[in-house]
């Protein structure tokens, strides 16, 4: 019995597409026979996005970018980044799935355990950025913590071994110190960690871009979308840039 062909694009809201190799490995390896994976990137906006300051400069290329996906045809979106940047006003505008990278994650981890921390890179400066996420979410009641390295997206490809030492150890603090039940990597580009953490820790620990792959699937499996009730279609005017 043949599974249901989709469509589904990947847009990576940053103006590099360094990751971009790495996130089609992943995919390829994960995704259903008969899913069909298009990854772009933004023409304009940050290299990374690691603060809300990052996302502002992203959000309308993701937009505009995701529109063009609906146009051509696309079963779905995936808003690849766990800040979810323009995540809200794309899933007003489209009228196929529009799926983040936080938004399913931290649901994901809700249901695996009574609390959940949140670790990534980015150093201090992004802790904003994932509170403002999980709070807008309705989740901030199970968020044990929030913990980052002091190690910058762009810096994550430099030494695997040395990011996953320092994500461990972070983790672990989250799970002896705070009382965290899981663990949410924090940033898409944290590629081929969750395992290798999951298996040390001996608590689930979540890929975000992978726990948004097998949500999109699901949600075009069972015909659900985001409710137009909750996100309207914008109102027809001009809009200049």
């Amino acid at each position: 019995m043949g599974g249901i062909k989709m469509r589904i694009k990947v847009i990576v809201p940053v103006s590099t597409d360094i990751w971009n190799k790495m996130i089609e490995e992943a995919y390829s390896k994960h995704k259903d026979p008969d899913t069909e994976i298009t990854i772009v990137n933004i023409k304009k906006g940050p290299e990374s996005i690691e603060m809300i300051y990052d996302e502002v400069w992203a959000e309308l290329e993701a937009l505009l970018e995701a529109e063009k996906a609906e146009k051509e045809g696309y079963d779905a979106v995936i808003d690849y980044c766990f800040g979810d940047p323009g995540l809200m006003a794309i899933k007003e505008a489209l009228d196929i799935p529009v799926v983040g990278l936080c938004e399913p994650s931290i649901h994901i981890a809700s249901t695996l355990g009574r609390k959940f921390s949140v670790v990534s890179v980015g150093g201090m400066k992004a802790k904003g950025m994932v509170l403002e996420r999980v709070k807008s979410y309705g989740l901030e009641h199970k968020l044990a913590s929030v913990r980052l390295v002091e190690i910058k997206v762009l810096d994550i490809k430099k030494d695997f071994d040395k990011l996953v030492e320092a994500l461990y150890e972070e983790a672990k603090k989250a799970v002896e110190e705070d009382g965290a039940d899981v663990i949410v990597l924090g940033c898409g580009s944290l590629l081929n960690i969750a395992e290798i953490l999951q298996k040390r820790l001996g608590v689930p620990v979540i890929d975000p871009g992978l726990a948004a792959l097998k949500y999109t699937e699901m949600l075009v499996k069972l015909g659900l979308k985001q409710s137009k009730k909750a996100y309207p279609k914008p109102y027809e005017k001009k809009r200049t840039m």
